[in-house]
């Protein structure tokens, strides 16, 4: 009797494998816009900026992504500011139906090119932290948008953010 209650138990969990693999999360991919802003002593530009994102849900709770980030031409005054860069983080999710409520954590690494009128230019780079905070909302068990705020760390600025609108499919 013991044999066929383990045999039973473990048919079952066999069986539920699929469906509990379905709803860990899994790899997405998306694309967003917004606005891209750097202030820097004096200096406070903005553009539009756009980024590609990649990432994997390890559980319906935590995941991690990778972003492609290209904040535009921010510019004020005749100086004028390139800013792009990749963007990796960890990321905790709070689903609520089919609405989510998201936050993030990682290292932004930027490249910088700087044109001041009579000046020259000059250029830049490192790695600094990021983090960030959303909303999501799943139209579809595959297809959903986000709104964000992501913020980042960048030396020698005063401020340094990305607000943005993805859209987003689930593999």
């Amino acid at each position: 009797m013991k044999r066929l209650l383990v045999a039973a138990l473990a048919g079952t969990m066999f069986a539920a494998t699929p469906v509990l693999a379905a709803d860990d999360g899994g790899p997405y991919v998306g694309a967003g816009v917004g606005s891209y802003g750097v202030d820097v002593g004096t200096f406070s530009g903005d553009d539009t900026g756009y980024k590609v994102l990649a990432g994997w849900m390890f559980s319906p709770y935590i995941g991690g992504e990778l972003e492609y980030i290209d904040g535009g031409s921010a510019e004020e005054f005749g100086a004028g500011l390139d800013m792009t860069g990749f963007n990796a983080s960890l990321k905790a999710v709070y689903p609520i139906d089919q609405f989510s409520l998201f936050a993030k954590a990682g290292l932004y690494m930027w490249d910088a090119d700087v044109r001041i009128a009579g000046e020259g230019r000059g250029s830049d780079s490192g790695e600094d932290f990021s983090w960030g905070l959303g909303l999501g909302y799943d139209f579809t068990d595959n297809f959903g948008v986000t709104l964000e705020y992501q913020g980042f760390e960048v030396e020698d600025t005063d401020t340094t953010d990305f607000v943005s609108a993805s859209v987003v499919w689930k593999f």
